[in-house]
């Protein structure tokens, strides 16, 4: 035998979950129609004025610092 309570107790569960699923159902088709509509968004420019070349130029003074300190002699050369 069926039980009494089950039928109720599943329409009370559909009838919780209606808004819910109804408010995400909207909620997702609004966010489509805002992406489909809207551009991307452009990316900042930064600092204009810095220019690679003096990143590079940076980086060959540093490669050159490093080596000439590797390069400098020990001044043990009596002791070898």
């Amino acid at each position: 035998m069926k039980h009494p309570n089950r039928s109720s107790a599943a329409m009370r569960t559909a009838a919780l979950l209606a808004p819910a699923s109804a408010w995400l159902l909207s909620a997702a088709a609004s966010a489509m129609q805002a992406a489909e509509t809207s551009a991307p968004p452009q990316p900042e420019k930064g600092l204009g004025l810095v220019s690679p070349v003096g990143g590079y130029a940076l980086m060959a003074i540093a490669a050159a610092a490093i080596i000439s300190v590797s390069l400098i002699p020990a001044k043990r050369g009596h002791q070898d």
